[in-house]
């Protein structure tokens, strides 16, 4: 009887290696033995794309290794194994990081007050400028995520306001505006996801939560909830981009990455929630870098990347946003849109 259960243990051991199942503990030591061996990002990234996770990998993990060393290529193969586990079970063993001692809470909520008040003069702060906004979209329609198209945009800021023109998909120009061009399209990269978060109005609900570290400057990391009846989140879906969208309004929860320097919102991670059973999309996650960035000889804190996810019943579509060649726009400036 002892011989067969050994046999049966064997077996399931020998299952878990051939599909690569491992825990949240096991992927913090495959990416720090690589860091440690100073390993190219590359080689640090190929083990985990074959990694299955048995436990729920979350973000104060992914931005402990990133603290630690983790390049963007290992940072994008622990964001897809922290997307497919969201739905497992928490970790047996909780990794640890070495982090600095909290901020006092007179000091967390001075923080708060200080990115609050940035947050809310930022629009004010930025000169008038344009910039090519590409956007990368993919969809799981054919089974598995492929990319379906590629958009570029040339974006606009004009006193405060943003504007996009100039639509290409696939290299080739389209007259119809961004909005009628069907698929999952985002706006408000710039001031309005901030205002959303910090505006009065919303009664977000911030928390500090961890230390990090974002392109290795030191960040505050707050957690943040805005209730669905203070937001305004607005999800929209239509079938068909000739009818008109159907909309709602719904709460969001997340992280918010505050520059220790400068109290700057540097990252934003925010997902919708409270969305209605009856309403098509049933998950919505937005993550938003921003970065230092020369305009006319002035740097300032613009949006770099984003990763914008959607999910209905039947597809899952992801959009992967870059912003690029910033230039300020002038009296002077001439601008043609093909």
């Amino acid at each position: 009887m002892l011989a067969r259960a050994a046999v049966i243990l064997a077996s399931i051991s020998y299952a878990f290696a051939a599909e690569n199942l491992t825990t949240v503990a096991e992927i913090v030591r495959v990416v720090r033995a690589g860091v440690a061996n100073h390993d190219i990002d590359t080689a640090i990234a190929k083990p985990l794309h074959k990694l299955k996770p048995l436990e729920r990998l979350d973000y104060p993990v992914l931005d402990g290794l990133e603290s630690e060393g983790a390049g963007p290529k290992t940072m994008a193969e622990l964001d897809r194994l922290r997307e497919i586990s969201i739905d497992l079970p928490p970790p047996s063993v909780v990794p640890s990081f070495a982090q600095d001692p909290a901020p006092s809470i007179p000091d967390q909520r001075r923080i708060v007050r200080e990115t609050q008040r940035t947050a809310l003069n930022y629009s004010r702060s930025l000169p008038d400028f344009f910039c090519v906004e590409s956007i990368r979209r993919s969809d799981d329609v054919r089974g598995s995520m492929q990319l379906i198209d590629t958009l570029e945009v040339r974006l606009t800021y004009f006193d405060g306001q943003e504007a996009y023109r100039g639509v290409t998909v696939n290299g080739r120009p389209t007259v119809r505006p961004l909005e009628e061009i069907g698929g999952t399209v985002s706006k408000g990269e710039f001031a309005s996801i901030l205002n959303s978060i910090f505006t009065g109005d919303a009664r977000a609900v911030l928390e500090w939560d961890h230390w990090t570290k974002v392109r290795a400057r030191a960040a505050h990391v707050y957690t943040f909830r805005i209730e669905a009846k203070n937001s305004s989140y607005r999800l929209q879906f239509s079938a068909n981009p000739r009818f008109m969208p159907q909309t709602t309004v719904v709460g969001q929860h997340g992280y918010l990455y505050i520059d220790r320097e400068t109290s700057q919102v540097v990252r934003i991670i925010a997902e919708a929630d409270t969305i209605p059973r009856d309403f098509p999309v049933r998950k919505s996650s937005t993550v938003l870098d921003y970065d230092f960035t020369d305009v006319g000889g002035r740097r300032f804190l613009l949006p770099l990347r984003a990763d914008v996810r959607m999910a209905t019943d039947r597809i899952h579509t992801r959009n992967l946003v870059e912003f690029h060649n910033y230039r300020k726009f002038t009296g002077e400036s001439t601008i043609t849109f093909q």
